[in-house]
């Protein structure tokens, strides 16, 4: 898509614990950054599927550590959000007013400190990201009805 000459993209503003992880599948005492493998194809399914940028939204973004662990088992990320005091609802909404190149997004996040019209597609720490939530999340991007 494009805006007055402007290539229009999509963004999944991506967290990681809870969403890469979670209680069941990962250990925890072991690996300061664990990621379970097959979260790690679903999100790189998702990009592939919806040719979206992924911006970092988890708490991961404020260590270089584990920037590096998303970007060496998961996807190259295109940028993180700010890190501002109050809820990460605010963190996507300023990351959005600094990129007027984004035409649809979507959150994955196991957290709800997101405003109610904000596109948040939900996980758990019990099972992390599923096979049903990331396609409602490729189908929301991709403008498929359901």
């Amino acid at each position: 898509m494009k805006q007055k000459g402007k290539e229009m993209s999509k963004v999944l503003f991506l967290d990681v614990d809870g969403v890469l992880n979670s209680r069941s599948t990962t250990d925890f005492r072991n690996n300061l950054y664990p990621i379970d493998p097959y979260m790690a194809f679903l999100v790189g399914k998702i990009q592939l599927d919806t040719d979206c940028d992924i911006v970092l939204s988890s708490s991961w973004r404020l260590h270089p550590d584990g920037i590096a662990a998303v970007e060496k088992n998961v996807v190259k990320v295109r940028d993180k959000t700010p890190y501002l005091d109050g809820i990460r609802g605010d963190e996507i909404v300023e990351w959005l007013r600094k990129h007027d190149d984004v035409d649809k997004y979507a959150i994955l996040d196991d957290d709800s400190d997101f405003y109610d019209w904000q596109p948040l597609f939900k996980t758990t720490f019990e099972h992390g990201l599923t096979d049903s939530i990331a396609k409602d999340v490729t189908d929301y991007l991709n403008g498929t009805p359901k």
